[in-house]
């Protein structure tokens, strides 16, 4: 529970001995009748007995009116006393709040070992898009850069970022959806506890998710709509790798597997995903899934006929590595010649010196995209741009990007990730004109094509036709909870239950009107009406 703003309540900061690499020494902290709000002020020491006395005084202060008399010197020693303001100007007092940027890098490098390296870096992104946000906030009501952590933790900052997220502020279109907008905030809520742990705010802002339809973001595919995502394969990626691709779709469409799960799948290697064949008679293989799946498992899994069906065709001499290695596209999109993408190692050094607005303009492209590189390369500034406002000499641009165009003319050999695979999936879904989310302007909502996800929706559908239980489905589809299973799942299994329950009970030989007339003629006669 916060803090309630009473005078006297002064608490010491830690309230523990202190360690080598905290410089500031003990805190106090407490409302400030002058101020209407609660402050922090140094005690001048890092003796923790001194530290407690400076808080005893201040209490008396605080109390018997004597911290108001002197315009806020908090212990008798103080010659001189000294107003607020002034204090403030001279940097001696500190209010009680940090920085947005300042609690984010806590925020950062004390998760950085605690999490995935993926969570770290969506969490990152999605704070950073907040700070931006608030940024311009400021900016709109004429008030210097520098945004305080105290004014973002409101229920009407809060408010305000939901809004300016659902418009489709920082991002690619002109809307988020709600479920992407309640994932965005998730991760901001998530930073709002962190900060509210450590006692830098005094609440934590209480938000409502906004309401969503618990539906699929896409749909199952049927059979002829696969069927056309394989014909269309060698019109995006080029003859030569089509049939590499032609497997990862295959793979997908028998396995159920998650994008990064089937670019994880080995024969030999278990740190990855592998096959387990049987040893006995009467066993039957299973799929092992390490711990660095979505749900953090270790999990054991049957192989599907479909998927055993299809590793039976490779020779005992390919069994080796990865089971899918999808080569790149033969061909690319044509570009534009006035862009260019630095080296990781060029980007290194231009952001030591100039700001992300700079390197666009040399590069020709949109701010957005230089904070995507960076990302993509893991690359932070530990220091503060040393040619602010200032653009990035040309001489310094041309052989940045004449070393660009020799390495764009390398061909890669490296194994592409599960999110270009993903991207060329989504192109083959196009390609093939399969629909599973139509546009809906009332709504923002936007087309979407068959991506790999949706052949995962597809699979868990044809099994949950097949009469495999919403329990089994849990196991294969390696959900976290049975809340998952059962909320997209469960009412399909309940229909098809129901469906053949009336098909059993009521065969092709029951007249449905002769049971209605039946029980309506009985209904007559007990009720003695002019009925014939």
């Amino acid at each position: 529970m916060p803090r309630k703003p009473e005078i006297g309540n002064v608490q010491l900061y830690p309230n523990r001995p202190l360690r080598v690499d905290e410089k500031n020494g003990y805190v106090l902290k407490f409302y400030c009748p002058l101020r209407g709000k609660r402050i922090r002020r140094n005690c001048g020491t890092r003796d923790r007995r001194m530290a407690r006395r400076v808080q005893r005084m201040c209490r008396e202060r605080l109390l018997n009116g004597e911290y108001v008399a002197s315009n806020g010197v908090i212990t008798r020693d103080h010659e001189e006393q000294i107003a607020i303001p002034a204090l403030i100007q001279a940097g001696q007092v500190e209010t009680s709040e940090k920085t947005w940027d300042e609690a984010c890098e806590h925020y950062r490098s004390q998760r950085k070992r605690r999490r995935r390296r993926k969570s770290t870096i969506d969490s990152d992104s999605r704070i950073a898009i907040a700070g931006r946000i608030f940024e311009v906030r400021r900016a709109n009501a004429n008030q210097p850069p520098g945004v305080a952590l105290c004014e973002c933790m409101t229920l009407e900052a809060m408010e305000f970022l939901q809004d300016q997220l659902l418009d489709g502020v920082e991002g690619r279109y002109d809307f988020r959806s709600p479920n992407t907008v309640n994932s965005m905030m998730g991760a901001v809520m998530a930073f709002a506890r962190f900060c509210y742990n450590h006692q830098w705010i005094e609440r934590i802002p209480p938000v409502e998710k906004i309401d969503v339809n618990e539906v699929m973001r896409g749909r199952p595919i049927t059979g002829e709509e696969f069927d056309r995502m394989l014909h269309v394969v060698p019109k995006v990626v080029g003859t030569g790798p089509s049939e590499s691709w032609r497997l990862v779709l295959c793979l997908l469409w028998e396995s159920g597997f998650r994008i990064s799960d089937i670019m994880k799948f080995s024969w030999d290697d278990e740190r990855q995903i592998f096959p387990v064949w049987p040893s006995r008679t009467g066993q039957h293989a299973t799929i092992v899934i390490s711990s660095n799946q979505k749900n953090r498992k270790v999990e054991e899994i049957p192989m599907l006929p479909g998927l055993h069906e299809i590793l039976d065709r490779f020779p005992e001499n390919e069994r080796s590595g990865f089971i899918v290695n999808p080569l790149p596209i033969e061909y690319e999109m044509k570009s534009q010649k006035d862009w260019f993408m630095p080296s990781p190692n060029d980007l290194q050094m231009l952001i030591k010196g100039y700001s992300n607005e700079a390197i666009a303009r040399a590069c020709g492209v949109k701010e957005t995209t230089v904070r995507k590189w960076l990302l993509k390369f893991v690359l932070q500034r530990h220091s503060k741009i040393t040619h602010y406002g200032q653009g990035v000499p040309r001489e310094m641009v041309e052989s940045i990007r004449k070393r660009a165009s020799r390495r764009k003319h390398q061909r890669s050999t490296r194994r592409l990730s599960s999110h270009r695979v993903s991207q060329i999936i989504s192109a083959i879904g196009k390609t093939a004109g399969v629909v599973v989310r139509q546009h809906d302007e009332e709504t923002g909502q936007r087309i979407k094509f068959a991506s790999a996800h949706d052949l995962r929706r597809s699979l868990a559908q044809r099994l949950i036709n097949s009469g495999v239980s919403a329990e089994t489905l849990m196991v294969i589809m390696r959900h976290k909870s049975f809340a998952t299973t059962k909320k997209f799942y469960a009412a399909s299994r309940a229909a098809q239950s129901a469906a053949a329950e009336i098909h059993e009970q009521l065969g092709s030989d029951v007249d449905l009107n002769a049971l209605v007339g039946g029980i309506m003629k009985a209904r007559r006669q007990l009720d003695g009406g002019p009925f014939p």
